[in-house]
């Protein structure tokens, strides 16, 4: 609604409180309308992040604490060294259970990642083409996919690990690491009878 005010030379005491009164209720349009909002109130934190447009009482109280532990699981499974060996992981006297590691050593904390093909970056020590093969026939037995078991660490073997990481609750990237490693079932092999075992076990 507009109104006229009567041309002065000067305003007046009066024309001054009629302007502060218009001026007050106006906020309090605003302020009537800002209550409605189903966005967070003005006084909560601001992230310097992007954010979605949907409204954030509708996402889950531990969204942003379960998004920051991905892309820190994320970050801290890229910068491990790729694993270039296999070894047989002895879980009791009789049993052990074959898996990627690293290449001159008894340690499997390693990774395996889309684009591994077999090897990542210019070195070509190792071999990594046994590690993938290793762990593509572990998903085939104890997994049922169906994979080629050929060395490269391609959108197929990616699949089938998220879909493993899915099933033990793990962050979901696709990324074969130690997580993973520790979590999901594995096919034993005996040195002894040189025999497989006929399931599969996650015994780590």
């Amino acid at each position: 609604m507009a109104f006229k005010l009567p041309a002065l030379p000067k305003p007046s005491g009066r024309t001054i409180a009629l302007l502060a009164a218009i001026g007050a209720v106006a906020v309090g349009a605003v302020a009537a309308n800002a209550s409605k909002d189903p966005s967070p109130p003005a006084a909560a934190p601001v992230s310097t992040a992007p954010v979605s447009e949907a409204p954030a009482a509708k996402a889950p109280a531990d969204q942003p604490v379960a998004h920051d532990a991905a892309a820190a699981e994320l970050k801290a499974a890229a910068a491990l060294p790729q694993c270039r060996s296999a070894r047989l992981v002895p879980v009791n006297r009789s049993w052990g259970i074959p898996m990627p590691s690293i290449l001159g050593s008894t340690s499997t904390t390693c990774n395996l990642m889309y684009g591994d093909d077999p090897y990542r970056g210019t070195s070509r020590t190792g071999d990594p083409e046994t590690a993938i093969q290793v762990l593509q026939r572990n998903l085939n037995f104890c997994y049922g996919s169906k994979l080629a078991v050929d060395g490269i660490y391609g959108s197929n073997t990616r699949a089938v690990v998220k879909t493993v990481q899915r099933k033990h609750h793990l962050v979901v990237d696709g990324i074969y690491g130690p997580k993973t490693r520790s979590a999901m079932n594995w096919r034993l092999y005996s040195m002894a009878t040189r025999s497989w075992s006929r399931s599969c076990s996650s015994p780590l």
